[in-house]
């Protein structure tokens, strides 16, 4: 599957309320895979939103987790233009 299909498939998945979480994330944080406290415990989003984005992208590409670390940010941001 093209990096565009892809990209199309994400987008659908992640809906309204996925595209607006991580373009918050990127407004207020500088990058997809920001970290911040809430309270005294760390959001890593790499970990939380980021893994049900790559555990999606698993059941679409045949990559492995190293692929997968490598390009899940580069295909939500492309996916949030």
């Amino acid at each position: 599957m093209s990096n565009e299909k892809l990209v199309c498939k994400l987008k659908d998945w992640l809906g309204e309320d996925g595209l607006k979480f991580f373009s918050d994330v990127k407004k207020e944080h500088g990058k997809i895979d920001a970290v911040w406290m809430e309270g005294k415990l760390p959001h890593p989003v790499h970990f939380m939103e980021g893994m049900q984005v790559r555990n999606f992208l698993r059941k679409h590409v045949d990559w492995d987790s190293n692929k997968l670390d490598d390009v899940w940010v580069e295909l939500v941001e492309k996916a949030l233009w």
